[in-house]
This record gives structure tokens, sequence and C-alpha cells, in this order.
């Protein structure tokens, strides 16, 4: 290694390593989500999940993973039919200002279980069909956080997932801080 490589490995460490002394990675807090979602295909319904605070990168930048579940149907004479989503994404937002009312851009990646139903009882052909697929989707989000008090946090965001599962869904969550 010779002096210009051994100045650009110091310059780098000293680059990388404060912003690992920054970092606070782990389980910090777990919540509920409810929301409203609007798929591609069916009508709006209600959703409701999970969310879990997995710390942050660096103090403007945040961690979080979630599930959530949402169902919708139509029938007619004879028939109906059904479509559910069970979703898991994991997301990084990063805070434009600190303090007690936090708005945040972020993304992420997330994948959703889709099951869709359809009974016909109709006269003619009666019969059914169920199918289900798993679709990877990038997510897109923006919202405000507010920090209650040490123990809880809520947050209310403006999602979209991009995929073969669009969606667009209002949510809000609530979540208790771990260990404070």
């Amino acid at each position: 290694m010779n002096l210009k490589q051994a100045l650009i490995l110091v310059l780098v460490m000293a680059m990388v390593i404060p912003a690992f002394a920054e970092t606070d990675i782990g389980f910090k807090g777990i919540g509920g989500r409810l929301g409203y979602v609007d798929p591609d295909g069916p009508d709006g319904t209600i959703l409701f999940g999970v969310v879990a605070d997995l710390g942050t990168w660096m103090p403007q930048l945040h961690w979080d993973a979630s599930a959530a579940y949402w169902s919708s149907g139509e029938e007619g004479p004879g028939w109906d039919a059904s479509w559910s989503d069970l979703a898991l994404r994991t997301t990084v937002k990063y805070h434009f200002i600190e303090g007690p009312w936090e708005p945040y851009a972020g993304g992420g990646i997330g994948i959703h279980m889709l099951s869709f139903s359809y009974d016909y009882n109709g006269p003619g052909y009666p019969g059914d069909y169920d199918d289900s697929e798993s679709d990877f989707a990038l997510v897109i989000l923006g919202g405000i956080e507010h920090q209650f008090n040490p123990n809880w946090k809520g947050s209310a965001d403006l999602q979209f997932d991009f995929g073969d599962a669009e969606q667009t869904s209002i949510q809000v969550n609530v979540i208790y801080m771990l260990g404070k």
C-alpha cells in the first residue's frame, strides 16, 4: 500500500466511522396501523395492521417494517367475488426536521400476498374459482410524525405501492416505544 492509498483509506474511514457511531438499529417500538386503501381493481376498503420501529441509521433516517391486511368483495345475482391482500413492507423515512412534528418522505420494498375468489351459483355452469399470487412492489410514502410523550408516537402518511399490486393508502400508526 502506498502513501496515496493509505491517505484515501484514512479519509474514507474518517467519514464512515462517525456515520456508524450515530446508528441506533434494533427493535425500538411496536404499534397498530389503521387506514383506507384504494387497490388497483376492487373498490377501496379499510386496512389494518402492525408496524415496528426498527431504529435509525442516523438521526434523520428512520427504518420501520409493517404488515397490513385488507379484504374487499362484490356480489350480484347468483355470484360473488372477493379479493384480499396481506402486505409485508420495509421502508426508510427521511425526517426533514427534528421536533414535536416531523415531516418525512421515504421509500422501500414490499411483498403482497394477494388472493381472489369467485363463486357462481346461477343457472348454467355453477362453479367457483380461487387464485393467489405474491408480487413485489416499490413503496413511496410521505407524512408527518408526532411524539406524544416519551413512550408514544403517532404518524399519518400517504403511501403508494408500485408493481403488479398497485395501490394507494392513507394510514395512521400509533407506536409504543420500548425501553423508554
